[in-house]
Formats: C-alpha cells, structure tokens, sequence
C-alpha cells in the first residue's frame, strides 16, 4: 500500500462550535470546509486537517464506530482505496466499512490491532 500522506484526524466532539473556536480562534487555524446537512468541520492545521464531528449526545467507548468523545479515527490518504483495501484484505485486515462514496471522496475503515480506528480516503 502506498500511503501518500495523513489525510485527516477526525475528533467526535460534544460541543463543536467551542472546540471551532479553540482551533481557529485560539490556536489560529481556518476552517476550509463544510459539508452541508452534517455537523462535519475541516479545519487546516497545516500538513494535515482535523475533521471535528458534532455529536452533542457522545456516550459510549471511543473506539466503537460512531460513538464516544475524543479520537475517532486518523485517515491515511492514498491514490486507490479499493486496491489498498484488496492489499490489507489480504493480510488479514478486517473491515468495519468496506470501500464506498462518501460526498466527494471514497473511503474504507479499518481497526489496528489495539482497536483504533483508521480511515482509508481516495479524493475524487
């Protein structure tokens, strides 16, 4: 697999709009995109980005799909997913989603061996 760089680190977060703030105001990064009928933020922190969710009702363990505060998953950008995940696949890699579109990008998810997230993402 042939990873060209860190794509994004997507944080589920209950109070979006102060963890916005935090980001652009405090530490002084832009937001660079919205996806509208989300609560999906992007915002730029120079070599990669920070996809913050907004989920104001978290419960649950963080690393269980969809649930929990904190690190959701870290995104590895690559040229083809649907052949990165046909490599992984063939190692042994199970999938929590397989490859699929997802708004302007495809995208598969996968756990490490402890149970933490990962998010393979081809650009359209």
């Amino acid at each position: 697999m042939d990873v060209l760089a860190t794509h994004h680190v997507a944080i589920f977060t209950r109070e979006q709009q102060r963890m916005e703030e935090f980001y652009t105001d405090t530490l002084g990064f832009a937001v660079t995109k919205r996806w509208d009928d989300t609560n999906i933020i992007f915002i730029d922190i120079g070599s990669t980005t920070i996809e913050l969710i907004g989920k104001p009702d978290l419960q649950g363990d963080p690393h269980e799909m969809g649930s929990g505060a904190g690190l959701n998953h870290i995104a590895l950008h690559v040229a083809d997913v649907d052949a990165a995940a046909q490599e992984l696949a063939a190692k042994g890699v199970q999938f929590l989603k397989e490859p699929a579109d997802f708004q302007d990008v495809r995208i598969a998810f996968f756990p490490d061996v402890e149970g933490n997230v990962l998010e393979l993402v081809q650009e359209k």
